[in-house]
Order: structure tokens, then sequence, then C-alpha cells
């Protein structure tokens, strides 16, 4: 069975915290389209090479879309609405 890969959002750097699958080491992704001051992340779901991170407006108790991300590319791509 081969190993997912992990990602964790970190607030005080606007960035993810990513370990690919089969790897050891540490990357970053940094997230240019959140923006800390009026986006709350309310979660990252890994999916495959996915990253979805779940976001929404500070005033909302949930999230309203998702922010794509992959491992194969580190880097950042499309959102989509909930």
């Amino acid at each position: 069975m081969p190993s997912t890969g992990y990602a964790l959002y970190d607030p005080a750097g606007n960035r993810l915290e990513v370990t690919r699958p089969g790897e050891n080491s540490k990357r970053y992704i940094p997230c240019t389209n959140l923006r800390p001051q009026s986006d709350k992340v309310h979660g990252v779901q890994v999916e495959g090479d996915e990253i979805w991170v779940l976001v929404g407006p500070l005033t909302n108790p949930r999230p309203n879309r998702k922010i794509l991300y992959r491992f194969s590319s580190l880097s950042g791509g499309g959102s989509r609405s909930l």
C-alpha cells in the first residue's frame, strides 16, 4: 500500500507544510490565494495527489470554498465553491 502525503496549514507563514508521499522531508507551499486578514482556514483534506484547503470568511462558522494544491507540483491551483 503506498503511503499518503501529509499537509498542515501554517497560519503564521500563510503556507502549507507538506510531506510528499514516500518522502521524509518537509516542503512548503505558499498560500498566495489566501488572505489571513479576511479568510479562515477550517481544515486541510488530502485526496491522493490533491491537497484541498477548506476556507471561509472569518465571520462564517463553516467553509464555503475549497482551494486546490498538489503534492506533485508543490503549487496552488483552482478553487471550488462548496
